[in-house]
């Protein structure tokens, strides 16, 4: 039969199974962000290739559009706006038109560092087509505008420009440049597409794997909460009974009966009851101890706290006071009640016998007992008990001594000669 693992190895097994599930969910994860990352910058590398074709063709038309302006007007300020747009040329489009250019092959991204063949072989040979189609389309541009430097006839010059700017084959040459540049705006799109459907294609195997992982994580997490939250409840438990209970007994300490015995007065104040307040004290305890050795005196300790216990209602507070003295408050009782309780408990711990390695221990208590009043606070009951607990000793001890009723006249006299 397999022996019940030890919980520190337990725990310990439990921890390095979570550390080994979480390593390995943060490397698929970080797995589906890489790929996920790298699908984003070549979506964006394509949109970047994308614009700059979709400026370069919007340049020549606009170049064309310019050109027949000032032909047709001479008006100087498309012109200057020709000029301009001349010469704001891609560096992209431009080096990579050049087919001799090596360096042309690789280009860097803008917002990184990696680099990226923008145009594949035949891409560039299309663009190399364009760029050369659009030199000849500015070479008779430039004709046309020399033409009206040099003729002074507006007859000659409107037929020049005409056979220049109007001709089928400058309009030949446009339309062989969109031809161009739309071939290759089709083959970018579909080559970055299909680098993007593998980086898909990765990520769905993540996709599918990764919520599973997660599924287990969490049932780990989920078990792992509730088991240390249990062991955790267990300690805070047993911490707090460290600060209420004694040690050696069990029942509650004198730190508990000073923190909730004001508490039970103050509920029996408001629902006008009374509390009693017995002291208790085993009879020639250091006897006990001298003669059977403070082994057995733990012993009768224990025995004496347990019996007492035993007959406590719900509500009433018994607390280990100091060495063999006792505290027993009883919620909401008369006076008669509390005597009566008094004597029944001294009695039945006067006919209770502890057994221990040196034999059998017999004991008595004596018991002081009070009773609250609007008045009371704890401290002043716990005094008032131990000088009925001390008349008790005096009396013979195996005794119940309860005072009476006390007189308050002397407290109000001094208040009324105080106001």
């Amino acid at each position: 039969m397999i022996k019940k693992i030890p919980f520190k190895l337990s725990f310990k097994i439990f921890q390095w199974m979570l550390v080994l599930i979480i390593a390995f969910s943060t490397y698929l994860g970080y797995q589906f962000y890489q790929v996920t990352f790298r699908a984003q910058i070549i979506e964006n590398q394509r949109f970047w290739v994308v614009a700059q074709l979709g400026q370069y063709r919007s340049r020549t038309d606009s170049l064309s559009f310019l050109s027949r302006q000032y032909a047709g007007s001479l008006n100087r300020d498309y012109l200057i706006k020709y000029n301009a747009d001349k010469k704001n040329q891609s560096a992209l489009i431009k080096r990579n038109a050049n087919l001799t250019d090596s360096m042309a092959k690789q280009v860097s991204y803008p917002s990184t560092v990696s680099s990226y063949h923008p145009f594949s072989v035949n891409e560039r040979v299309l663009l190399n087509r364009a760029v050369l189609a659009d030199i000849r389309l500015r070479e008779l541009e430039k004709s046309a505008f020399n033409i009206l430097l040099t003729t002074k006839s507006a007859t000659e010059k409107d037929k020049s420009i005409e056979a220049i700017l109007y001709s089928g084959d400058y309009i030949r040459i446009n339309l062989e440049i969109m031809t161009l540049i739309n071939k290759l705006l089709e083959s970018v799109n579909k080559r970055f597409q299909a680098k993007v459907g593998e980086m898909e294609i990765e990520r769905a195997g993540l996709v599918y794997t990764i919520p599973s992982i997660l599924a287990v994580n969490l049932i780990l997490l989920l078990v792992s909460f509730l088991f240390i939250n249990k062991r955790m409840n267990n300690y805070h438990r047993e911490l707090k009974n460290l600060t209420v209970k004694d040690f050696l007994t069990g029942v509650h300490n004198r730190k508990y009966l000073m923190e909730t015995g004001p508490l039970l007065l103050s509920l029996n104040n408001r629902e006008q009851s009374l509390a009693a307040v017995l002291m208790l004290d085993i009879d020639n305890f250091k006897l006990i101890n001298d003669h059977y050795g403070h082994d057995a005196g733990d012993e009768v300790l224990i025995s004496f706290s347990h019996a007492v216990s035993a007959r406590l209602r719900k509500g009433d507070i018994f607390s280990r006071f100091g060495g063999e003295e006792f505290v027993l408050m009883l919620n909401k009782v008369t006076r008669a009640d509390a005597e009566n309780f008094a004597n029944e408990l001294r009695e039945m711990l006067a006919a209770h016998q502890v057994p221990t390695d040196h034999g059998e221990i017999k004991y008595t208590v004596s018991i002081g007992v009070v009773m609250s009043n609007d008045a009371s606070s704890l401290n002043s009951l716990l005094k008032r008990a131990d000088k009925a607990l001390y008349q008790a000793k005096r009396a013979g001890r195996n005794k119940v001594v309860m005072i009476k009723k006390e007189r308050f006249s002397a407290a109000l006299s001094a208040r009324v000669h105080g106001a």
